[in-house]
C-alpha cells in the first residue's frame, strides 16, 4: 500500500499538516499508522467529514501561514501597505467623490498624494477612518462634530453620547411642534375648501392680547410692538398678528394690529387684555394681498346675514391670516373672521 506523508496530504486535502494528525490521532482516517513522530496515510484515503461544517455555522479553513499566535493574524490588518484610489474607496464603501472630498478639505481625512500624478492615495489606515467616521454619522454626529471629537482624545465620543441624546430628543420635540402646526394648517385648508364665502357661528377661543400697534406696514415698530412678544424659536409673525377692525351700521370706524397668544385659561385674569371671545359669526375668504374691496364685501353680506337671522354685532371684526399660499410673486391670503356677537 502506497503512503503519503501528513505534510503531503495537507497539501492534498487543503488542510494544514496539524489538522491531518489531529484526524489521524482521533482515528478518523482509516489505515493511518504513526511511524516515529511522523504519519503515514494511505494515498487513497478520504478527507473526513469536518464536523464544523453543520447548520448555519460559518466554517474557517485553516491557514498554515498563520499558525503560531493571534500577532501574525492582527498583522493582515496592521501590516497591509495595499494602496487605494479614490474610486476604489467611494465604489466599495458606498460614499461619494464629493463626500469624500468634503471629508479632506475639513481635515477629518489627509490622504497623501502620488508624487507624479498627484492622484489621491488611501492607505488602508484612511479606510479604518472613514469607516470610523461612519459609525458616527449614523449616531447622528455631523462631519464637524466629528473633527471636534478626534481633537477631544480619549473617551471624547463616549462623553459626548449623552450629550447628543439630549440634542436629538430636544430636535424631536421641535419637529413634533412642527408635525402639529402642519397638521393645524392642513386641516383649515381642507376646512376652508368647504366653508370659504359661507357664514356660520362659531365659537372664538379666548386669545390673550399683549401689543396693540397701528398697522402692519410699521415695521420700524415690529422689534418692541411685536418681537418683544414672541418666542422667536416657536412663533412666525402672522400667526401673532390679529387685526381687528370696529365698526357701526355706517362702515368702518377704526383698525388696529394686535400680537395675540390663545390661552387654554378659561377665565380672564385681572389686569390683562383679551379678544371679544364667544359666540361669533364666523366665515374664511381668500384673496390677493392688498385686496381693498375685501373689506367692503365682508361689511355688507355679513349684515344681511344679521338681518335674516336677527343677530347684533358688539362692533368689532377679527381677521385671522390662517393661510398663505405663494405663486410666483402673488401671495394669495386665506382669512379667518370672527365677528362677536351680542
Amino acid at each position: 500500500m502506497d503512503y503519503l506523508t501528513a505534510k503531503e496530504t495537507a497539501l492534498k486535502w487543503n488542510i494544514s499538516s496539524r489538522m491531518v494528525a489531529y484526524y489521524c490521532k482521533a482515528g478518523k482516517v482509516a489505515g493511518a499508522t504513526k511511524k516515529g513522530k511522523t504519519w503515514l496515510i494511505p494515498i487513497h484515503a478520504k478527507k473526513p467529514r469536518d464536523n464544523r461544517m453543520c447548520g448555519n455555522k460559518v466554517v474557517i479553513g485553516d491557514n498554515p501561514e498563520l499558525q503560531g499566535g493571534l500577532r501574525k493574524i492582527n498583522s493582515m490588518d496592521s501590516d497591509n501597505v495595499s494602496v487605494y484610489c479614490i474610486s476604489d474607496v467611494y465604489k466599495n464603501l458606498g460614499l461619494t467623490r464629493e463626500t469624500l472630498r468634503y471629508y479632506e478639505d475639513i481635515g477629518l481625512i489627509t490622504p497623501e498624494r502620488n508624487k507624479n500624478s498627484q492622484y489621491r492615495e488611501f492607505t488602508f489606515h484612511d479606510v479604518s477612518r472613514l469607516m470610523t467616521i461612519d459609525f458616527y454619522k449614523k449616531r447622528g454626529f455631523a462631519p464637524l462634530e466629528i473633527k471636534e471629537l478626534m481633537k477631544s482624545g480619549s473617551h471624547g465620543g463616549y462623553n459626548q453620547i449623552s450629550k447628543k441624546i439630549s440634542e436629538i430628543e430636544n430636535n424631536i420635540r421641535v419637529q413634533q411642534r412642527i408635525v402639529k402646526r402642519l397638521s393645524e394648517t392642513k386641516a383649515f385648508c381642507e376646512y376652508a375648501a368647504l366653508s370659504a364665502n359661507i357664514f356660520s357661528v362659531k365659537e372664538l377661543p379666548l386669545y390673550s392680547v399683549f401689543k396693540i400697534f397701528d398697522a402692519v406696514s410699521a415695521l420700524n415698530d415690529y422689534k418692541d410692538s411685536v418681537l418683544a412678544f414672541m418666542d422667536l424659536q416657536e412663533d412666525d409673525i402672522l400667526s401673532s398678528l390679529v387685526r381687528a377692525v370696529t365698526f357701526d351700521r355706517s362702515g368702518y370706524k377704526g383698525s388696529k394690529m394686535c400680537i395675540v397668544k390663545q390661552t387654554s385659561q378659561n377665565k380672564q385674569a385681572e389686569g390683562k387684555y383679551y379678544l371679544e371671545h364667544g359666540k361669533c359669526l364666523h366665515t374664511v375668504l381668500e384673496a390677493v394681498s392688498h385686496d381693498d374691496s375685501l373689506m367692503e364685501k365682508m361689511f355688507f353680506a355679513a349684515y344681511q346675514w344679521a338681518e335674516k337671522n336677527n343677530a347684533v354685532f358688539k362692533g368689532v371684526v377679527y381677521i385671522f391670516i390662517r393661510f398663505v399660499e405663494l405663486s410666483g410673486q402673488t401671495e394669495r391670503n386665506f382669512y379667518e373672521i370672527f365677528i362677536p356677537l351680542k
